[in-house]
């Protein structure tokens, strides 16, 4: 089941309340794949939505035809009684009715609506980005100042002839699935944003942990490389005694770090000077080589 499906089912439990009904099926008026004086098609894949459409059109007293995931009604005379129910006689397409959305439970099912009938919502794992899609322009400007004054502002892009709004990052998509009653759907997107947000800093942790230990076992290498050809050559027993007891420590710990070197010394030694004695080291088993 996707995202999007989740979030919708979620929608659909909302109680369609005599208060919020024409909000609500304003909001999926709008947002259906048409809506004029010439007929009505609202299609959706989730079953849940289609029945919830349903009821909302048989409050109406509005009959409709099903097919497959579409429902149609092609009797304008039942057509304008939706358009009488909202106060509008003449209008060909039904426009935002400002008086449904004055109030917060207006403006929460017109987003419902909207958001069952024309929204969608990208996996959290695939990135933040959730769309509204109109084929009005009247519709995608009324509904983009109706969530300017809510204090959502969206952006707005044509797409293949539609309008599209939408929002990207989680936070502005927290707050729409909230204003719209999808608690649970956004507290669960906040949740997996900060599961995402650890398992990313894990990651890194382990990838820098990784570079940190292949880079001082690629350096312990190249040491003991050096420190053997020095031994080959007869020169280590030559060296200071300092530097032979760093390079006997070195053969017999080449796992460790610098500084866990440094707690294996005898005598007390600081990191910057284990580092010196083996850099010293290097370039000097390195040098017959040139």
């Amino acid at each position: 089941m996707s995202f999007t499906t989740e979030i919708k089912l979620e929608l659909c439990r909302a109680p369609l309340t005599p208060e919020t009904l024409l909000a609500e099926g304003l909001g999926m008026l709008l947002f259906a794949g048409q809506f004029s004086r010439e007929g009505l098609r609202m299609q959706s894949e989730t079953p849940a939505v289609r029945r919830r459409a349903k009821l909302f059109l048989e409050q109406m007293e509005v009959e409709t035809q099903e097919s497959d995931t579409t429902l149609l009604v092609r009797d304008r005379g039942a057509v304008g009684r939706i358009f009488s129910a909202y106060g509008y006689e003449r209008e060909s397409v039904l426009p935002l009715n400002r008086a449904l959305v004055e109030e917060d439970a207006g403006r929460g099912a017109f987003l419902r609506g909207a958001f069952l009938m024309g929204g969608y919502v990208s996996t959290p794992e695939k990135g933040y980005h959730l769309e509204l899609v109109t084929t009005h322009y009247h519709v995608a400007r009324q509904m983009s100042a109706l969530l300017n004054d809510m204090e959502l502002p969206a952006g707005q892009v044509m797409r293949r002839g539609a309008y599209v709004l939408y929002y990207k990052g989680s936070a502005a998509i927290e707050d729409f699935l909230s204003a719209a009653g999808a608690t649970g759907a956004a507290m669960d997107l906040m949740l997996k944003k900060v599961e995402r947000e650890l398992r990313s800093g894990v990651n890194r942790k382990v990838n820098c942990e990784t570079a940190n230990l292949t880079k001082t076992v690629g350096a312990a290498a190249r040491q003991i490389a050096a420190i053997r050809r020095l031994e080959q050559q007869g020169r280590l027993e030559d060296l200071p005694g300092p530097l032979q007891a760093t390079a006997q420590l070195r053969l017999e710990h080449p796992e460790l770090s610098l500084t866990e070197l440094c707690a294996m010394s005898p005598e007390p030694i600081s990191r910057p000077g284990m580092n010196n004695r083996l850099r010293r080291l290097v370039q000097l088993g390195e040098e017959e080589l040139e």
